[in-house]
């Protein structure tokens, strides 16, 4: 994945059909989707923007448009959120700020809007993913559901994570440092994929757990296709207990160049 200095780019809603087209191609376009996905259209965009939903676009010095996010307003339990279905950046733009700017524009969106949170899904085997979400942005992954889309895809079972992430700005200050597990815990992690293991916490509702997963994933990087669905199994039963327990997932971080590390805290813990 391309990296460097932070890319100067401009996030707004969207404005135009043209805009909203090079929004839907560029979705196309990251998620290599044939001619045949339905994927969404210019007036799918239209729709949420005049009711309460968000389609943004992130463009560079040029007007050039590099990266999109969409969402919509969701209710469960009472609770109302913005609901964040999708945020893409070009490949030439990864890697450079560029995600963290539209989901910091998306939430003020909600908050104008009068909504102070945002939730989105997220696949808990993509810990470059997980590491964005809960130690750049500082969201928390409060819920698990297995099979989420209902499908299977290249990654394989759709096991998804939900995030819930503040829209103040106190809570989503992307400049926060947040202590990860080599941090709080010291460099010793060696531990199996799918597995969970209790530190003490030393203050607090209850004790830390970390649980490992793999650093890369996919076929691409040379997994087994078995010893990938075994180890998806065990992280799916690792993060059922141990949320349905009462934790939640707070950081993600690379500890070796194979294995990545949770860190969860008790949710009486966390704010």
């Amino acid at each position: 994945m391309p990296t460097g200095p932070d890319l100067t780019v401009t996030a707004r809603p969207l404005r135009t059909q043209g805009e909203r087209e090079d929004a839907v191609g560029l979705y196309r376009q990251v998620f290599g989707l044939g001619s045949g996905d339905p994927a969404m259209t210019p007036k799918l965009l239209v729709a949420l923007q005049r009711n309460g939903g968000s389609a943004l676009g992130a463009f560079d010095p040029s007007g050039r448009l590099v990266g999109f996010t969409y969402g919509f307003v969701g209710t469960q339990d009472g609770a109302t959120y913005h609901y964040s279905q999708a945020a893409v950046v070009d490949a030439a733009a990864q890697g450079r700020g560029v995600g963290r700017v539209l989901k910091r524009a998306q939430a003020a969106e909600a908050s104008r809007a009068g909504v102070r949170a945002m939730r989105w899904a997220y696949d808990p085997m993509l810990s470059r993913n997980a590491h964005f979400n809960l130690d750049v942005l500082g969201a928390h992954g409060r819920w698990f559901v297995r099979d989420y889309y209902g499908l299977t895809d290249a990654a394989g079972r759709s096991d998804r994570v939900i995030v819930e992430w503040r829209t103040d700005s106190e809570v989503s200050d992307a400049t926060r440092k947040v202590a990860g597990p080599a941090e709080q815990f010291g460099d010793d992690l060696d531990l199996e994929w799918g597995t969970i293991r209790t530190v003490p916490s030393g203050a607090g509702a209850g004790d830390g757990r970390l649980l490992a997963v793999p650093a890369r994933w996919g076929a691409r990087d040379g997994l087994d296709p078995a010893l990938a669905g075994d180890v998806r199994d065990r992280v799916a039963d690792a993060l059922e207990g141990a949320l349905d327990a009462g934790y939640v997932l707070t950081s993600c971080r690379r500890v070796t160049p194979d294995t990545a590390v949770y860190l969860l805290a008790h949710a009486g813990d966390v704010r």
